[in-house]
């Protein structure tokens, strides 16, 4: 009787117990079950609080998983992008035994569990800390806490328009602790700063390269703590084929128009239109990059500063054109230019345009050649007597000279003298817009 009495005894106290005869007093985890998931929240949140840190110092690792850039608005200063942020913490009150083995990772939400209050310090829109009671949190059977907000964020971004349209620019999206300091909350990275699995090509920015970095600074003088700060930045080239075609290629092209301008010949009567054309449509172009440039003078760009040089020059032509034509038509035939244009023209003028003409002499390109008519040459007052008696009107004209020294110098009339200058200003013209164009290219080309 006693025996049976101890049996019983025994077996109860096993069965009381949960552990099975020779188990050794090891428990095994439950299965898992709706009922053992209550159970375990029940068990971790009946005397948790939201608001208080899970320790004195709570070490909080970021990563940016970016998706794309939206947009990179030069004119505005502000970058657009999508993606979400993968925060990873430790909080040993979520940590739960082998008891629910089975359960190795449950879901909540900022309502019951803690979270960091980050919020994005350079943001356009609002200066608000992550929040999203719908945003789920991944908790671990260790403690570890991965929660992923995420959305598009809109970001200031000082951009550098000097060498607009082919630039590139480094942005970046600042994050930063809300009322924590760093003796609170610790804000780190995660191995990978960031994550571009996702990533989608933009299709006028090109993502060239990404970079982290971390600082404690102070927000204000009066304040004696720091506050972390993360920055994730991003560098960004501009792709160039829409702007070579629509931007650089015309201006180029238009520029080679303030040359011709002076190519065309006076009596033609479309000189002075030509010039006007080319210089309001130098206008417009000027008038449509500075409406995609910020309103800043901290850079300067080289294409607008290239704009501002040919639409100086164009004005230039437009003022040496008029000039041009009234030498050429507001003086008479017999009428005899001034001593010192006379000379300008024959000793300057003539060598450097390689002016052929009559009574252009030696020039830079030519020697001068005697003709039947003594163009080039250098007459005597006889000559000059001899040939003008079997000349014509025209001849006579050509052949006027003055006599210095026993030596007939040739004298250039006011058209001549107009055709000279519109040699002279477009080799001008030409060296000035050619260089200025080589010059800004190779300085854009370099960026």
């Amino acid at each position: 009787m006693l025996f049976s009495l101890i049996l019983c005894q025994l077996f109860l106290g096993s069965a009381s117990s949960g552990v099975p005869p020779g188990a050794g007093g090891t428990t095994e985890p439950e299965k898992y079950s709706i009922d053992l998931e209550t159970k375990l929240r029940s068990t971790l949140f009946d005397v948790y609080e939201p608001l208080q840190r899970p320790s004195e110092n709570v070490q909080v690792n970021i990563s940016l998983n970016l998706i794309t850039v939206n947009d990179l608005e030069i004119k505005d200063q502000k970058l657009s992008t999508s993606g979400f942020f993968q925060m990873q913490w430790t909080d040993s009150r979520l940590e739960w035994n082998s008891t629910y083995g089975n359960i190795r990772f449950m879901f909540s939400t900022e309502t019951y569990v803690w979270t960091p209050k980050i919020a994005i310090e350079n943001s356009v829109n609002d200066l608000e800390v992550f929040s999203d009671e719908n945003s789920l949190i991944r908790l671990i059977s260790t403690g570890k806490a991965l929660w992923t907000p995420g959305g598009v964020f809109e970001t200031s971004c000082d951009s550098d328009v000097t060498y607009y349209p082919l630039d590139t620019q480094e942005c970046s999206i600042t994050l930063t602790t809300w009322a924590y300091t760093s003796n609170e909350i610790t804000l780190g990275f995660l191995n990978n700063s960031f994550m571009l699995d996702n990533y989608h090509e933009n299709g006028e920015w090109e993502l060239i390269g990404t970079s982290s970095s971390r600082e404690s600074a102070q927000r204000s003088k009066e304040e004696s703590y720091s506050y972390d700060r993360l920055k994730f930045t991003l560098k960004l080239k501009r792709r160039p084929l829409y702007h070579i075609l629509n931007t650089i290629f015309p201006v180029i092209l238009m520029s080679c128009l303030i040359v011709f301008v002076f190519k065309l010949p006076p009596e033609s009567g479309e000189r002075v239109g030509m010039s006007l054309t080319v210089l309001l449509a130098y206008a417009v172009y000027l008038t449509l990059i500075a409406d995609n440039i910020p309103r800043t003078s901290t850079s300067a760009s080289i294409l607008s500063s290239y704009l501002t040089i040919i639409l100086m020059l164009s004005t230039l032509s437009v003022v040496f054109t008029i000039v041009v034509l009234d030498i050429y038509f507001n003086h008479a035939d017999d009428e005899t230019p001034p001593s010192w244009l006379q000379n300008l023209t024959r000793h300057f003028l003539v060598k450097v345009t390689c002016w052929k003409g009559r009574g252009s002499g030696a020039t830079c390109c030519s020697k001068p050649k005697v003709s039947p008519r003594g163009d080039g040459e250098i007459l005597t007052l006889n000559e000059i007597t001899e040939k003008s008696e079997t000349k014509d009107k025209w001849a006579l004209e050509d052949e006027r000279s003055k006599v210095a020294e026993g030596v007939g110098i040739k004298f250039f009339s006011w058209k001549e003298v107009a055709l000279i200058l519109d040699r002279f200003f477009m080799h001008t013209f030409i060296f000035l817009v050619a260089s200025s164009t080589v010059i800004c290219m190779i300085i854009l080309s370099s960026a």
